[in-house]
């Protein structure tokens, strides 16, 4: 599949949170919104694609200048099938993904 070359996940809490963190990402990196998922207790993790070097750029100015509590955050390089898939069917799933990314 090799749809990604990167994915850059954070984790927060709540939804406004997770806009906060994809609104710095975007901002300083050449970086795509791809979806987002909620978990119970409202952990919310972001997921973002690029190549290697602007999601790790991305990732890192969101720990190094949080602009809310980060909870954790992971850099994957050339993802896996798996995890490509994981991420389309949950953008999928995700009505508001689904929106976000249509624009």
């Amino acid at each position: 599949m090799n749809v990604f070359k990167a994915l850059g996940l954070v984790e927060v809490l709540g939804s406004a949170d997770a806009i906060q963190a994809v609104d710095v990402m975007l901002k300083t990196s050449e970086v795509e919104f791809q979806t987002w998922h909620t978990k119970c207790g409202g952990h919310t993790t972001v997921f973002v694609s690029g190549d290697v070097a602007a999601v790790t750029e991305a990732v890192e100015r969101v720990k190094t200048n949080p602009p809310c509590e980060i909870v954790k955050t992971a850099v994957i390089s050339n993802p896996s099938e798996e995890a490509e898939r994981l991420v389309l069917e949950n953008r999928e799933s995700s009505r508001f993904a689904r929106e976000a990314f249509k624009k």
